[in-house]
């Protein structure tokens, strides 16, 4: 029973990076092929490619469970279903295969732009996280003259702090 979780988790990964592994082999043989057969640049497919090949090694490096000789789990790596940056990676790699099979169907390299979506979509998560942060300094800085000046709202239990504050309080010797 013990390492249950690092059990689980390794054989999780495992099978993530095979499926991500024989959906992208059998994508990009396909893309080999239509390049070969319709005389494409070797070069535009490398260069296209390179983002998603390196978030691919990030993810084999960071996700890849080692084993020992018995079979037992001496890493379980970073668990690769987890949302935030992982969730963002294999994105790339399956916008990428995407655009690899719009460009194996209809020949043509114009599916590459949805590679363009993916700096608006960090920007866009980013101005997620970021954000509560710097409206909390545009909330510091002096009221608008023509807006109110409002006053936080108060917790109950600071409601009631104030309220016996001001009660009278006797001490016994």
């Amino acid at each position: 029973m013990a390492g249950k979780a690092s059990k689980k988790q390794a054989h999780t990964n495992a099978a993530v990076l095979k499926r991500l592994y024989t959906v992208a082999g059998a994508i990009l043989a396909l893309a080999a092929v239509r390049l070969l057969l319709s005389g494409g640049s070797w070069f535009k497919l490398i260069a296209f490619h390179a983002p998603a090949a390196a978030c691919v090694y990030m993810l084999e490096k960071g996700g890849r469970p080692k084993f020992d000789a018995d079979g037992r789990v001496v890493r379980e790596g970073m668990d690769l279903n987890q949302e935030g940056l992982t969730e963002w990676m294999f994105d790339i790699v399956y916008l990428s295969l995407f655009a690899d099979v719009g460009h194996a169907v209809f020949n043509t390299s114009k599916f590459w732009y949805v590679m363009l979506l993916v700096p608006v979509y960090l920007g866009y998560k980013i101005k997620g996280a970021a954000g509560p942060m710097l409206g909390g300094m545009r909330n510091a800085q002096a009221p608008s003259a023509g807006a109110p000046a409002s006053a936080p709202a108060k917790s109950k239990r600071q409601t009631k702090r104030d309220k016996n504050a001001d009660k009278i309080r006797y001490k016994y010797k």
